[in-house]
């Protein structure tokens, strides 16, 4: 009776919050229409603090499991452990809870064993502090305890816990299966060699702070923020096959560690064929205390490998503290990037949470990021969503989100994937800003553009007093969206921790209304006193109730707003009210009007407006209406037209005869080449009269308009254009548009853009108006690729032994087209092949090749292969050198598989042992020996001398380069060189570039022993290549090669010898004294005018001028 008393006045309270708090519903219930409360069980340990119950949750059609991160246990086991926290399974007809115990176990004081530690401690381990799993009860489920730690005689560590089992179908949990890998001794704290620093590893790695399971459940996600002092990393439990496991020395885990599980947990299902990955953020450099992992998600964003399921995960103090989010693979010990998504503010927390979701509707997931401490003018903690749409390749154009709400909400410290909840056809979310007072819930739709930019609804907490705990924080705990009830739209749960409540949000069905008003004709003949109008109306939906799929609608019509020349006959007003049971097929009402006018009204059509709405609104109370659905606030609640009147026709219709013909459009366009497409329309009408004359346009790409002129309107990617600004058109009269199409986005092999013109009378020859443009798309890209050796050049007489080179290239797209899927590969000579043997002469030493490239502030993924075109090595994992019958051999592990580079077969697998003749056999497997027994002959060098490709070089090259005294060594001759291939694809934009660092050792005795007099110079030439998916041809772009090849000269380039230079100084001596002469012979040094001046002065001592100066000016 208590209890019943109680939630009379929680319902009461919520029914006056809704009243005074802002309840924007769409479809999912304005007020919740059920409430679940921590079940408050007694337990031996006081209450001091609110439970968090409801902090995470996952909500299944047999009931929601609910967590509860700081409960006191119930369980006898755990009666003196503080706070172990608790999960519960409640139903969602009773409200009713009951512990899901996934661990039964107290605190364990476990056996000394020598590998692991063993015990653990469960006081404020937050069981429950992350949860995640599917919609459905066969879905598995996946909860994590991150505060777990193991005691030991130097410290307390903090390696959190995780459990998971197969689906909830059962009342309790079955084969609970435990995930703890981090309690290996030697990782917990690691020592740098080099400088004796201790870093924390394992010690501080608090597994299960984010928890993450694959939409296939083959896969769970697990973040551990602290591992390697607050570096952080992931752990990937998935699926292995038993018998392609690593050895013990590679595993987090040994065999006995295995046993240990078992022993520990006291469960005797433990499924072998899963193994956790725990990948070293070190070998990535991921910045100290970057909180790596924070939060974590996966989804199929490869475009060019949509089958690949790759990982999200959060570093939110990366980045400058500005935050990071990556997509990423493991790959062993490491992981490799594909993006990196950046805040762009201090402090915002960007990556606090994330969720990959398909928000467009385009079969690509999208990444939303949230930053809950994204700061507005004069405020802070504000929050903000990062949209990233994935445009394809690893392309993502950037929409943000900012707080709807002034407040400090921290807006987006919860999102949720809720699927389509209005079935639209895109998927929607839910956003969590639990401090804007009690907490509120934002709802956001997808659409064709990604998420709207503003909610569809805002759920508030349902009391807007505090609790005895404080502020409620609603919406700090988010379901996913699940149907619960049937009705074929997915519903929704959210958690109030702090007010130690859950939350359930029923969706209402959504249905379509159609319906349309038309005139039995367009145009109302000389002295027509009646007019017909029907109305028609009809519903769609997705829901298979037929009490949805009936629906009451309020109809009203209104004629001629503004002169009222017309009256419904039944009301003798302009205006028409009524109600009907609309359904799934097409009704109609047709209703007489009468028309009086005069002649000054004629020009001045008139108006048809049908207004309509379901009759039957959505309560707003808890009551869950069975039979009611719901509008799409954004769908159109009017449907209009026009209606003219004829005059001066030969017949009561005009017979009209409009030519529509388009001007000066190019048969082809190149993409990229500008963001508008304009199209010139010329309309004349050569026939009578044309009334209410209209031209729409359309394309089959379903452009978006980049203008829309005043008289026009777009609906469903359709332009419609009142012309001549509404008036008739008389015969001869001609009217003109321009139509501005968004291009910006546009791809594919053609454009079909279809115009038509019409009006309300008939058409003498309709074939002359549609007109049909077919615009070829095509792509043309300028490529420069430039780039060459960086530090000095190299010469035998100043280096010894090896030498290494630095190459540094850019590969920048000028534009303007985008390649979506161009491969960039770069050949790389590594080794001469012995004629007649297998023996290989080494230039380069394949183990000392590093490249390193960079897209668009994104790091690019670079594999290598072979002549064969076999993959060598993608992001190894380790390398280990090691001694074989003499052999010294570099064994990669990569992707959980080991590869012998000297004969590029698997050392643990068996496969296909590949032709010795490989790259990697040429640089990577040498035999210990001298110097002689390494080269050569010398007929086999001189064989190699001959072969010197001067033609490959560039003209400004050749002109540096003597043909007979350069060798050059290159890939064109695969029976000559070994070489590798080292590619990397990009979806290549205008004004971008790749930038590739490469750098490799040189064996300059091998050099030295091929540059047999008179050779002097030896030239290693990278070559490149690139391709475009689709374009065999490469006809899609052009490339300018600047690339300048590695020269090492035999001989340090002095200056020219002495005696080159006293011979030129005599030289150029006697031929000055020859010219002298010769000018001297010439007369050329005769001054003949200054001797004659000298005469003139004797004959004339005293000048004039001289003595009227020396007067002083006396006469």
């Amino acid at each position: 009776m208590v209890g019943q008393g109680r939630d009379i006045c929680v319902l009461l309270v919520m029914g006056l919050c809704c009243l005074s708090s802002y309840c924007n519903a769409f479809n999912l219930s304005p007020l919740p229409n059920r409430q679940i409360l921590d079940p408050q069980f007694a337990t031996s340990l006081p209450k001091v603090r609110a439970s968090y119950f409801g902090f995470t949750m996952s909500l299944r059609p047999n009931g929601i499991i609910v967590g509860a991160p700081r409960a006191q246990s119930t369980l006898e086991s755990q009666r003196t452990i503080n706070e172990t926290g608790a999960i519960y399974r409640c139903s969602l007809t009773s409200g009713v809870c009951n512990p899901y115990v996934l661990d039964p176990l107290g605190n364990v004081d476990a056996p000394y064993n020598e590998y692991t530690l063993d015990s653990t401690r469960k006081d404020f381990q937050w069981l429950g502090g992350s949860m995640d799993g599917g919609t459905k009860d066969t879905d598995k489920l996946l909860v994590c305890a991150p505060r777990l730690y193991a005691p030991s005689p130097q410290d307390n560590h903090l390696h959190g816990v995780c459990y998971w089992v197969n689906n909830t179908l059962a009342s309790t949990p079955q084969h609970v299966t435990r995930i703890s890998p981090l309690r290996l001794k030697t990782d917990q704290v690691r020592t740098d060699n080099n400088d004796n620093t201790q870093s924390f590893f394992y010690v501080m790695g608090e597994l299960g702070l984010s928890a993450h399971v694959a939409d296939d459940n083959s896969k769970f996600l697990i973040g551990a923020p602290g591992i390697d002092t607050w570096m952080g990393s992931v752990i990937l439990y998935r699926q292995v096959d038993p018998v392609g496991l690593p050895p013990a020395s590679r595993r987090d885990t040994s065999k006995a560690l295995r046993r240990t599980i078992r022993d520990v947990d006291s469960i005797e299902y433990t499924p072998e064929h899963y193994s956790p990955e725990v990948p070293n953020p070190a070998l990535w450099n991921q910045e100290e205390g970057s909180y790596f992992g924070y939060a974590v998600s996966s989804g199929f964003f490869d475009s060019s490998n949509p089958t690949t399921l790759l990982y999200v995960a959060t570093a939110p103090q990366a980045n400058k503290q500005s935050g990071e989010a990556y997509i990423f693979d493991v790959r062993g010990k490491r992981i490799h990037k594909y993006h990196v998504f950046r805040g762009e503010q201090f402090g915002e927390y960007f990556g606090y949470s994330v969720l990959a979701e398909d928000l467009n509707g385009d079969g690509k997931p999208d990444v939303i990021v949230s930053a809950p401490q994204h700061t507005l003018e004069n405020s802070h903690d504000n929050g903000a969503i990062y949209v990233f749409i994935n445009k394809g390749f690893f392309n993502f154009e950037r929409q943000i989100l900012r707080s709807p709400v002034e407040t400090k909400a921290r807006f987006g410290t919860t999102l949720s994937r809720l699927g389509d909840i209005n079935h639209d056809g895109y998927n929607d979310v839910a956003v969590g800003a639990p401090f804007a007072g009690n907490g509120s819930v934002f709802i956001y739709l997808g659409s064709e553009n990604g998420l709207r930019d503003q909610p569809s609804q805002r759920l508030n907490a349902p009391s807007q007093q505090a609790s005895k705990y404080g502020s409620h924080m609603f919406g700090h705990g988010l379901s996913r969206g699940s149907d619960i009830d049937g009705n074929g739209f997915n519903d929704f749960a959210i958690g109030a921790p702090n007010a130690e409540a859950v939350y359930l949000y029923r969706a209402y069905p959504v249905v379509k209304v159609h319906a349309t008003v038309k005139s039995e004709s367009r145009e109302i003949k000389p002295e027509q006193e009646k007019v017909k109008i029907t109305a028609c109306y009809m519903l769609s939906t997705a829901s298979n109730a037929k009490e949805v799929q009936q629906q009451e609608l309020a109809i009203r019509i209104v004629v001629d707003k503004q002169l009222k020349r017309v009256k419904f006959t039944q009301t003798q007003t302009n205006e028409m009210s009524f109600k009907v049971n609309a359904g799934l097929g097409e009704q109609c009402r047709v209703f007489e009007t009468q028309v009086g006018y005069s002649e000054k009204d004629i020009f001045t059509p008139i108006d048809l407006e049908m207004h309509y709405e379901l009759t039957k609104k959505v309560p707003d109370s808890e009551e869950f209406c069975e039979t009611c659905a719901v509008v799409d606030p954004m769908e159109p609640k009017v449907s209009t037209q026009k209606i003219i009147f004829s005059t001066g026709c030969a017949t009561n219709i005009c017979t009209a005869d409009l030519q529509l013909r388009s001007k000066n459009v190019s048969p082809t366009y190149i993409l990229g080449s500008a963001d508008t497409l304009r199209l010139n329309y010329e309309i004349t009408n050569v026939g009578e009269t044309a009334y209410l004359p209209q031209f729409n346009v359309t394309c089959t790409s379903r452009l978006a308009f980049a203008q829309v002129p005043g008289n026009c309107k777009v609906a469903d990617a359709v332009m419609v254009c009142d012309l001549n600004h509404g008036r008739p058109l008389a015969k001869g009269d001609t009217d003109s548009l321009t139509i501005s199409f968004d291009v910006s986005q546009l791809s594919g092999q053609s454009l079909i853009i279809h115009a038509e013109v019409f009006s309300t009378g008939y058409e003498k020859n309709p074939t002359d108006n549609k007109q049909t443009n077919v615009i070829g798309l095509k792509e043309f890209t300028q490529i420069d690729a430039t780039g060459g050796q960086m530090n000095s050049q190299i010469d035998l007489e100043h280096y010894s032994n090896s030498a290494e080179i630095v190459n540094n290239y850019e590969i920048k797209s000028n534009g303007p087209s985008i390649i979506e899927q161009l491969t960039v590969s770069f050949y790389i000579p590594l080794a001469y092949k012995v004629a007649g043997s297998t023996a290989i002469i080494p230039i380069i030493n394949m183990t000392s090749l590093k490249m390193q490239a960079s897209y668009d502030s994104q790091l690019l993924g670079i594999d290598l292969y072979d002549q064969n075109n076999t993959l060598i090595v993608v992001d190894p994992v380790e390398v280990v050198t090691m001694l074989s019958e003499g052999l010294e051999r570099t064994v990669v592990t990569q992707n959980r598989q080991s590869y012998d580079i000297h004969s590029s077969g698997h050392v643990h697998q068996t496969m296909e042992v590949l032709d010795t003749n490989m790259v990697a056999t040429a640089s990577m497997s040498r035999k210990r020996r001298d110097l002689k027994a390494l080269t050569a002959n010398r007929e086999q060098y001189a064989r190699i001398s001959n072969v010197k490709a001067h033609d490959l070089l560039s003209e400004d090259f050749k002109g540096k380069l003597p043909v007979n005294r350069t060798i050059v060594f290159n890939c064109r001759d695969p029976e000559m060189t070994i070489c590798v291939r080292a590619e990397m694809r990009v979806h290549f934009r205008p004004e971008k570039s790749i930038y590739l660092n490469m750098r490799f050792r040189v064996d300059l005795n091998e050099v030295n022993a091929i540059l047999m007099d008179p050779w002097e110079y030896f030239v290693i030439l990278t070559d490149l290549n690139m391709q475009k998916k689709g374009d065999p041809s490469s006809t899609s772009f052009s490339i300018n090669r600047k690339i300048e090849p590695n020269i090492i000269s035999k001989h340090l380039e002095a200056g020219l010898p002495i005696w080159i230079i006293i011979v030129s100084v005599i030289g150029g001596l006697l031929l000055l004294s020859a010219i002298s002469y010769l000018l001297y012979k010439m007369g050329f040094f005769n001054r003949a005018k200054k001797d004659e001046l000298d005469r003139l002065v004797q004959q004339n001592p005293a000048e004039p001028e001289a003595e009227n100066l020396n007067s002083g000016g006396n006469n």
